[in-house]
């Protein structure tokens, strides 16, 4: 069975069952928080203003039956990027995108006003996304206008005139955005250092994005860039990689396995993740590594091994180049905050 709410489907459950939490410390630092949990599906919101013009907001959603919400977005000011972290969904944005497949390791940038969406969601998956909502006009007023030609272009449309065409744009969560987004989920502050910490945070993600999206549109006039028909296979080897990353596949294996030759999985493989083959498996295994240190349940040897590393001193070494300490000292660190 499926499940279809329309706005005001869901303005009236929520208005039934959603209990609603305000937090504030030494009015200072404000924190919303609000749950639901209906016949029909279970929903949580978090969100925190930070500096103007810039929130954050985390949201879990989880349905009963295979779920479609169908809502028109208000008028708003306001950009969003959105991380995908947990559970995938189907989006329909009329006049914007036709379908655009929401999965895990994925995220984007959107600027949607009075638009229909249509978002579908599977019964019984959970779905996690980490939110930046961003006014450019506000949070680019004191830049000068050459500074913001280093922005996507829409954002400098945006921050220069605050009027701008909707847009709907696609990106690959990188492994640095993963670190920043476990450290929001996992933030170890209260009050304004919470506040300061995730504010730091929320920009390094928006850091991350932008740059991403202008490495794209750089990169596509270059007459190198990967083929359409190979873009499919670069991922096939990516989603390789990361199945084996504690004992990887030598290069050429992994380019017979995807059937490509081992120059183009270089060249495609650096023009769509921005790094190397195995420049991409080192920052997925820190990546690892990092979440595996934060749960304090495991020793720094059975983490070393855990993530593909035999000698323990090497694993020292490249998590202290990565991180700019060494993991035992990461993990007592975690462990008395």
């Amino acid at each position: 069975m499926t499940i279809v709410f329309c706005d005001q489907d869901w303005e009236e459950i929520l208005e039934e069952h959603q209990k609603h939490h305000f937090c504030s410390s030494n009015c200072v630092v404000d924190e919303n928080y609000t749950q639901a949990d209906t016949k029909y599906f279970a929903w949580r919101e978090w969100y925190m203003p930070l500096r103007s013009g810039l929130k954050i907001r985390i949201y879990e959603f989880k349905p009963t039956d295979n779920f479609i919400q169908i809502g028109k977005h208000g008028h708003s000011n306001t950009t969003t990027l959105s991380f995908f972290i947990k559970g995938n969904s189907q989006t329909i944005l009329q006049g914007i995108t036709n379908s655009a497949n929401e999965i895990v390791g994925r995220n984007y940038i959107e600027y949607a006003p009075n638009i229909l969406e249509s978002d579908e969601y599977v019964a019984n998956q959970q779905v996690v996304r980490v939110q930046i909502c961003l006014e450019p006009a506000k949070f680019f007023q004191d830049f000068e206008p050459h500074q913001l030609q280093q922005l996507p272009s829409e954002l400098q449309i945006f921050a220069a005139s605050g009027e701008i065409q909707p847009y709907y744009r696609q990106g690959i969560t990188t492994p640095e955005m993963q670190i920043a987004l476990q450290q929001i989920l996992n933030c170890p502050f209260q009050g304004i250092m919470k506040r300061l910490y995730l504010e730091a945070k929320a920009i390094e993600l928006m850091t991350h994005q932008f740059s991403q999206f202008t490495k794209s549109v750089s990169n596509s006039d270059d007459k190198s860039l990967v083929k359409t028909d190979d873009v499919e296979r670069i991922y096939q080897a990516k989603d390789i990689l990361i199945n084996n990353f504690k004992n990887p596949p030598s290069l050429l294996e992994i380019a017979r396995q995807v059937k490509l030759n081992d120059c183009k999985l270089k060249q495609g493989f650096r023009q769509i993740f921005g790094t190397t083959v195995f420049g991409y498996l080192h920052d997925y295994r820190m990546q690892q590594a990092y979440m595996l240190l934060n749960t304090g349940c495991m020793k720094v040897q059975e983490v070393a091994k855990a993530v593909g590393y035999a000698s323990p001193s090497s694993f020292n070494s490249a998590f202290k180049k990565k991180f700019g300490v060494n993991p035992k000292a990461y993990q007592v660190k975690r462990y008395k905050e």
